[in-house]
């Protein structure tokens, strides 16, 4: 019998992919798997991992058919495609966890009821096994439920959709707190996070490891840039996309050639938003959007940049991947203020290159931008540098080696 040390469980959201921020993570841990640690991965069909995990370490499954033709019927179809999937990685799993003797169990993406679900009934199931679980957002999106519904309303989510996105939210936030103790070790993305996460999980086996990104490579800075300002990360409403529209509106009220760059995943809905709110602003001249780019466009995207604009008013984390990949690349950052951000980023320089303003003041912002564009090229190519060196402290090698580190000695216990 074939053993394997551990069993990691995915699904993904076929529209959002490999760019979203929590499929980045794994997909960056997935590399830095130790070599001393075999392991198979539980992926939905079309995989996105196919490109990082052999054949044989690799179970692909397929939802049932059904669900396709119920996909425009929201609420059978959230539940039908929930209980199918969960039920299917159960049974999958079971299998896998008999026929190999996996000793730990890892849920890379917890707030997904798809994955938390079966993964705790696997628990009971197979109680010898360690459940690892990382939970990269506990809380109500966006702040609050108010601010929440009104960002899925300006994504074009309708009135009785948005609602029951907000019940299946608040069903799930439920069910992880009455089970959350059956998790052997919570991963989660910041300190605040492992505060009120242990509000409660009693045990002390919870830690935080930050978003990361790859910054080891020769870069040198440039002058010419085709962007005068960029954003990477999901396009939605609650990512600040549609404000930083309006930004750009004003902006080139006063700067007729100025060109932002948008790079990103998103659905349907809002690929169509984003591009009526660009034609109705008479930008097209002015906004590229890149959707579903390639590290490989967005990298180039981002070295023909001169700032990175993240208007976001809420995120679970800071920095976010988008952020930090604006920072390897040596752009100063333009952010609103939000909880996550520490206050001392004066005593760490950082207030150097990452500007933070009071949310929603467009007027600030545009100020900064036209701020900056007077810098002397040697002060420029001081901020460049010193971003670069920030992003160089969230090393991906290091991030996923502290969870490793607590991974394998389970597996060794």
């Amino acid at each position: 019998m074939k053993t394997r040390d551990l069993l990691i469980l995915s699904w993904h959201q076929v529209y959002l992919s490999s760019n979203a921020g929590g499929y980045v993570r794994l997909r960056e841990f997935i590399k830095r798997v130790p070599k001393d640690i075999s392991f198979m991965l539980l992926d939905n069909n079309p995989t996105i991992f196919n490109d990082i995990v052999d054949d044989a370490n690799l179970k692909i499954f397929d939802t049932p058919s059904i669900l396709k033709k119920v996909k425009h019927f929201f609420l059978p179809w959230l539940l039908l495609e929930t209980l199918f999937t969960g039920f299917i990685i159960y049974r999958i799993a079971q299998k896998i966890i008999v026929n190999n003797n996996c000793k730990v169990l890892y849920v890379p993406i917890g707030e997904f009821p798809q994955l938390y679900i079966p993964a705790i009934f696997l628990k009971i199931r197979f109680p010898q096994i360690k459940l690892v679980v990382d939970i990269l957002n506990y809380e109500v999106p966006d702040n609050n439920v108010i601010n929440y519904y009104k960002n899925l309303r300006k994504n074009g989510i309708g009135i009785f959709r948005g609602l029951i996105t907000i019940i299946m939210y608040f069903i799930g936030y439920f069910l992880t707190n009455i089970t959350i103790s059956r998790v052997d070790y919570i991963f989660t993305v910041s300190p605040e996070l492992v505060g009120k996460i242990k509000k409660k999980y009693r045990k002390q086996t919870i830690n935080y490891t930050p978003s990361g990104v790859n910054s080891s490579f020769d870069l040198k800075y440039s002058k010419t840039k085709e962007y005068r300002g960029i954003y990477v990360g999901r396009i939605t409403a609650q990512k600040g996309v549609y404000d930083l529209v309006h930004l750009w509106s004003k902006y080139t009220s006063h700067n007729p050639s100025a060109k932002l760059a948008i790079v990103g995943s998103t659905d349907d809905e809002n690929k169509k938003l984003l591009k009526l709110e660009i034609s109705k602003r008479k930008l097209q001249k002015n906004i590229d959007v890149f959707f579903d780019a390639s590290n490989e466009v967005k990298n180039k995207i981002l070295s023909q940049s001169a700032m990175f604009l993240h208007m976001a008013k809420y995120e679970p984390l800071f920095p976010v991947i988008g952020i930090l990949e604006g920072l390897a690349y040596g752009l100063p950052v333009i952010l609103y203020d939000m909880n996550v951000i520490p206050r001392n980023l004066d005593k760490s320089n950082a207030s150097n290159f990452i500007y933070v303003v009071n949310s929603g003041d467009i007027d600030k912002v545009l100020s900064v931008i036209k701020q900056y564009s007077t810098y002397s090229d040697d002060k420029k190519n001081n901020i460049f540098q010193a971003a670069r060196k920030y992003a160089n402290g969230y090393d991906w090698d290091t991030i996923a080696a502290k969870e490793f580190k607590i991974i394998t000695q389970m597996i060794k216990k």
